[in-house]
């Protein structure tokens, strides 16, 4: 069968599926690859775009990671029971504070790792424990601040109250 012996009317017929099976083989042939290629190179565009401020980005992982090892107490060095209580009676003495109570560490083994827990309860102004926990927060690293606890006691004897702090240092080794 010739294109030239159809009739207009079978060729007005046979005109729009020519046109789509056309449209389809370009397509395929030309558009596919190309509509592929573009989606592609968009997104090795926004990856580049996002290297190229990649010294920045480093830096700032860099010091965030050395906060983090600062606070979870990623440090060589030993932190012993004799250092944690000569730092804390120092301070004591210094500020009015007095150590109520001060027992062995309590040590917990896990993976391999020895974690202690020193437990310190110290009695005085609310200001000075206050000015007490910021330190060893954020001055002096004698492990990690795992918790702390203010109450409001009173003596037994002469009922008077007072406000004391208990508090949790943890190392690992």
């Amino acid at each position: 069968m010739k294109w030239r012996e159809l009739t207009y009317k079978t060729r007005l017929k046979v005109l729009p599926f020519l046109f789509v099976l056309g449209f389809l083989l370009i397509y395929w042939l030309a558009l596919d690859k190309t509509i592929v290629l573009s989606g592609e190179l968009s997104v090795l565009e926004n990856k580049v775009e996002l290297l190229s401020d990649a010294p920045l980005q480093i830096e700032i992982l860099k010091k965030r990671l050395e906060h983090l090892e600062n606070s979870i107490g990623n440090y060589n060095e030993d932190i012993s029971q004799e250092r944690i209580f000569s730092e804390l009676s120092d301070y004591c003495k210094e500020n009015g504070l007095s150590i109520l109570e001060f027992p062995d560490s309590h040590e917990f083994n896990s993976n391999g790792q020895v974690v202690n827990t020193f437990q310190v309860e110290i009695e005085g102004s609310f200001h000075s424990l206050l000015k007490l926990v910021h330190r060893l927060e954020q001055e002096i690293f004698l492990g990690k601040m795992a918790g702390v606890k203010f109450q409001l006691k009173s003596h037994r004897r002469s009922r008077e109250e007072y406000l004391s702090v208990k508090i949790f240092l943890q190392t690992i080794n």
